[in-house]
């Protein structure tokens, strides 16, 4: 068990470097001229920082027996997770302005995404918190609520060495992590496959994709971004 968490912690910190680089291409290179930067990114970026502290810290907290306070700091995200949600539903709104005057086809994907997004790490995030007396289930889906949010970032990384790649690796990551553990789990546990909560997460990730693949080009939701927007 204490692998386990270990393992956890170097996933987390893993995900909260290269996050980290993606925020570095398109706000951190800018210090300390943040001026030309609304007040949401910095809220959003703070929020975003304090999320994964928080995912570091509470493998660290469990390995050394510290539960109590591995509980009060994990209250924390009831306040980060609706902060989160606001400040990406208000870029992507933002985002979504620009690109309209530009292309509606991009701004509809843009803004289904930034649904998608939102609507996922909700869900995986309420799933994660209501379980959160089942270890098992609890960070399932803290790993897959953290594995959305972690998506815009990495994209930002991959665009920037291969252009148009971002895309791509943000569909294919959360299969990849997630199918790993499943593997795992059968081959060294005997669990069985079809109870696994990263199954379930899989599914969830596999039916948005669905939707992005089909909705994003409908004349209805195109009308809609466009009359959300403005």
């Amino acid at each position: 068990m204490e692998k386990s968490y270990r393992i956890l912690m170097l996933f987390f910190t893993a995900v909260a470097v290269i996050s980290l680089s993606g925020f570095f291409f398109t706000y951190l290179r800018f210090f300390p001229d943040f001026d030309r930067f609304r007040v949401v990114i910095h809220i959003h970026f703070m929020a975003f920082i304090c999320w994964f502290l928080l995912l570091v810290i509470q493998p660290v907290l469990i390995r050394k027996r510290q539960y109590l306070l591995h509980r009060k700091l994990g209250k924390l995200s009831w306040l980060l997770a609706p902060v989160l949600v606001v400040t990406i539903l208000l870029l992507v709104k933002d985002k979504v302005q620009r690109e309209l005057d530009v292309s509606a086809g991009a701004a509809a994907m843009t803004a289904f995404i930034g649904l998608l997004d939102v609507v996922s790490f909700s869900v995986c995030y309420s799933v994660a918190m209501i379980n959160r007396h089942n270890v098992r289930w609890h960070v399932a889906f803290i790993i897959g609520a953290t594995l959305i949010v972690f998506n815009p970032g990495m994209s930002r990384v991959f665009n920037h060495f291969r252009p148009g790649s971002g895309l791509p690796a943000a569909v294919i990551l959360p299969f990849i992590v997630p199918l790993i553990i499943i593997t795992v789990e059968k081959l060294r546990f005997k669990r069985p496959v079809l109870k696994s909560p990263y199954l379930l997460f899989v599914l969830l990730w596999l039916a948005e994709i669905l939707l992005l693949m089909t909705i994003p080009q409908t004349d209805f939701w195109k009308h809609l971004v466009i009359k959300f927007a403005s």
